[in-house]
């Protein structure tokens, strides 16, 4: 049997001058992982925290700048 989609979001990925924000539809972190390193061309030097979420019901999420 297949796992389910699931919605893989880090927030504090790859900071710089401030946090950043990664995500990926996958079934796995690990396949969430591939595919985020697959767009950006390597690892980054940190992940940052991960918050996992189900597909089967709506959800929101923000993320605000600072200035």
């Amino acid at each position: 049997m297949k796992k389910k989609l699931r919605l893989f979001v880090w927030e504090g990925y790859s900071p710089d001058y401030t946090d950043g924000i990664a995500f990926a539809i996958a079934r796995t972190e690990e396949e969430a992982r591939k595919k985020i390193i697959e767009v950006r061309g390597c690892e980054p030097y940190t992940w940052g925290t991960l918050t996992v979420h189900s597909l089967s019901k709506s959800i929101a999420f923000e993320v605000s700048g600072g200035g």
